[in-house]
């Protein structure tokens, strides 16, 4: 089975899920780094994030400081270079290309445009990563599978050992259409090159995906957590209820008495007596990746 990575962010600072149960790796947002106070990030550049937060397991940082996902300002502008320095700096265990992703609509000439900027920003990140000493992960980007495919051939002729997919979770609600991509990367680069899907790791897409990957990151919990929703089990998919309802809230005393899990159970417990709703959130991030990360262990071990 893949590899659960879960998506966390330094400011505002998630649970260290770590410190309750054991996580496969996350992956963290440089943008959200780079959003702290400046003097936590002057240590946490310092002392490295795995030292600094008390992480032991994988660490990948993200390359998210694209105009798509910076309003304006110094993080849209930052060169690749410095990019994969911060990476490294932080102590991701891989370093991520500085990609740029696709959007809707985007006119052919301006696909056609961006996709040569990622395929430059490729060469020369591996080229940087040589400098450096470090592992770099390339990212596949496309607006069709053909796109993709073409994209994958280019990673396939630099020797790219470690790709991951991007631009997908606009097309999550798409399972068919992020399978056909998967599939066809795989096909592409072979078996020996690492593969990992970023942000769309819901139950649908992880059972039809499964084995053409090697690993998957997933920020559902937090998401969920966020609407005030807990994520709940229920014959081999997930639920969710509103745990502002006060019909939910009489499920949550049920859902207490019928868990053989103790910490499932204490997190349940700790949720119901929250004095404040600031603790109920973080709680309920804590139990939504504790769950989800124990059920799709459990579906795929099966």
């Amino acid at each position: 089975m893949p590899r659960l990575f879960i998506t966390w962010y330094a400011e505002p600072e998630d649970p260290h899920y770590w410190r309750f149960f054991p996580v496969d790796g996350i992956v963290v947002s440089l943008k959200s780094v780079l959003s702290m106070p400046r003097w936590k990030l002057s240590r946490v550049l310092l002392d490295g994030f795995k030292r600094y937060f008390g992480f032991g397991g994988t660490l990948i940082v993200d390359s998210f400081t694209t105009w798509l996902h910076a309003r304006a300002g110094f993080l849209a502008d930052l060169p690749q270079y410095h990019v994969l320095y911060l990476q490294h700096l932080l102590g991701s265990d891989v370093l991520v290309q500085k990609d740029y992703p696709f959007i809707e609509d985007m006119d052919r000439e301006g696909k056609e445009r961006m996709f040569k900027r990622n395929l430059v920003n490729a060469e020369a990140a591996l080229k940087i990563g040589e400098r450096l000493g470090r592992e770099v992960m390339l990212v596949v980007q496309g607006w069709d599978v053909k796109s993709y495919a073409k994209c994958a051939k280019f990673y396939r002729r630099l020797g790219a050992k470690y790709v991951g997919i991007g631009s997908l979770v606009p097309r999550s609600n798409d399972v068919e259409f992020v399978e056909r991509v998967v599939k066809e990367v795989r096909a592409v680069l072979g078996r020996s090159v690492r593969l990992h899907l970023f942000g769309v790791a819901n139950i649908d897409i992880l059972r039809r995906v499964a084995k053409y990957v090697d690993s998957v990151d997933v920020s559902t919990p937090t998401l969920a957590a966020a609407k005030k929703e807990m994520m709940v089990w229920e014959g081999g998919r997930f639920a969710r209820l509103k745990t502002t309802s006060l019909t939910n809230i009489s499920s949550l005393g049920q859902l207490v008495e019928g868990t053989a899990d103790a910490f499932e159970r204490e997190l349940l417990t700790k949720i119901l007596d929250a004095k404040t709703m600031s603790d109920k959130n973080r709680l309920l991030m804590i139990y939504n990746t504790y769950i989800f990360q124990k059920y799709v262990n459990m579906l795929f071990m099966k």
